[in-house]
C-alpha cells in the first residue's frame, strides 16, 4: 500500500507564481516599450538623413575642384573650397548637435567622426592647393600636404561605412559616393603629376612636360627585392601596360613611348608606340609582345621620350631590374 504523498511546502506555488507575474509583466513592458525604442530611432535617423546626403553632395563638389583645378585657377578654388568648408561644418555641427537614443550612440560617433574628419580635410585642401599653385613653394611640400587630405578622405570613407553597418536593418540611410572615388591619384607619384599640372597651368609660357606614371607587366611581378629587382614569370608574350600624363600646358602629338628591355647578355629588346595628349590627359596604353624566357635577367626601361621644348625629363621615364623565372 502506497504511503502518503510527500506535502510540497505551501510557499512554493507562490513563488512560482510571482516568478511567472513579474516575467509576464516585463514581456508586457518590453512589447509596449520597443515601439517606442524603434519610434526614437527611426526619429533619429530621420535627423541625420539629411546631412548624410548633404555630406555626399559635398564630396561631389571636391571632387570637382580637384579635377578641375587645372582651369579653375586660384582665385576660383580658393572661393568654392572656402565655401564648402563652411557647409561641412554646417552639416557636422547640425549632426554633433543631436541627441540619439541609446542603441544610436555608436552609430553618431561614427557620423560625426566621419564630418568631422572631411572638414579636416577641405581645411587643409586650400593650403595645399595654393602650394601646388606657387612657383616659388616646394612642389615637395605641397604633394605632402595633398597626400595628407588623401589619408582623411579616406579616413572619412572608412568611418562613414562603419555608420552605415551600425544601423539597424531597413534603416534607408543611403551613404552616397565615397569622397576617395580614385585611390590611385592620392598616390604620390599621381600627385607629382598633379602639382606639375597645376604648376604648367599657372604659367602664362608655354610648358612641354610628360609624365610616365606608372607601369605594370603581364605576368605581372611575384616579388620585388629590397633593391628594387622584380621576378617576373617568363612569358613569350609578355605585354607591359603604363599610363603618361601630359602634366604640361601644351597639347603633345605623335608623342613616342617606348618599353626597352636591356638583356644582361647585352641583347637589347623594345617596343614603341605613338599617342597625342590634350594638356592634363592621361593615356593608358600596353604594348606587347616582349618576349621572355627563364633565366633571362636586365633592366626594363618605360620611357615616353621628350617633346621640343621639355626640358624637365626627371619623371619621363622609370627604369627597375628584373628576373625572369
Amino acid at each position: 500500500m502506497a504511503g502518503p504523498r510527500a506535502r510540497r511546502p505551501p510557499g512554493l506555488f507562490q513563488g512560482i507564481e510571482s516568478v511567472v507575474t513579474a516575467v509576464v509583466l516585463i514581456a508586457q513592458w518590453a512589447a509596449s516599450s520597443n515601439p517606442n525604442a524603434d519610434e526614437a530611432v527611426q526619429a533619429y535617423l530621420d535627423q541625420v538623413r539629411p546631412g548624410v546626403q548633404d555630406s555626399a553632395s559635398q564630396g561631389s563638389d571636391f571632387a570637382d575642384v580637384r579635377a578641375n583645378a587645372a582651369t579653375l585657377g586660384r582665385t576660383a578654388i580658393d572661393r568654392r573650397l572656402d565655401r564648402l568648408a563652411g557647409e561641412v561644418k554646417s552639416t557636422l555641427s547640425s549632426i554633433d548637435t543631436l541627441t540619439p537614443p541609446p542603441s544610436m550612440r555608436v552609430a553618431q560617433a561614427y557620423l560625426v567622426a566621419t564630418l568631422g574628419v572631411r572638414a579636416k580635410a577641405i581645411t587643409e585642401a586650400r593650403p595645399a592647393l595654393d602650394d601646388a599653385l606657387t612657383l616659388g613653394a616646394s612642389p615637395a611640400a605641397a604633394v605632402s600636404q595633398l597626400e595628407a587630405v588623401g589619408e582623411d578622405l579616406d579616413l572619412g570613407d572608412q568611418a562613414l561605412g562603419l555608420f552605415v553597418g551600425s544601423l539597424p536593418p531597413g534603416s534607408n540611410v543611403a551613404p552616397g559616393a565615397p569622397w576617395m572615388t580614385d585611390a590611385t591619384s592620392w598616390t604620390p607619384v599621381q600627385l607629382t603629376a598633379f602639382v606639375d599640372l597645376l604648376r604648367s597651368s599657372a604659367s602664362a609660357q608655354p610648358v612641354h612636360e610628360l609624365a610616365m606614371l606608372a607601369f605594370q607587366t603581364d605576368p605581372p611581378a611575384v616579388s620585388i627585392a629590397a633593391d628594387g629587382t622584380q621576378t617576373i614569370p617568363a612569358s613569350p608574350t609578355m605585354s607591359v601596360g603604363m599610363v603618361i600624363e601630359n602634366v604640361g600646358n601644351q597639347p603633345e602629338e605623335n608623342v613616342t613611348v617606348m618599353v626597352i628591355l636591356r638583356r644582361a647578355d647585352g641583347g637589347i629588346e623594345t617596343l614603341r608606340d605613338f599617342i597625342n595628349l590634350a594638356p592634363g590627359g592621361t593615356r593608358a596604353i600596353t604594348l606587347t609582345p616582349m618576349p621572355t624566357t627563364p633565366g633571362m635577367s636586365g633592366r626594363l626601361e618605360v620611357e615616353v621620350l621628350p617633346v621640343p621644348g621639355e626640358t624637365n625629363l626627371a619623371s619621363s621615364s622609370i627604369t627597375v631590374p628584373v628576373v625572369f623565372r
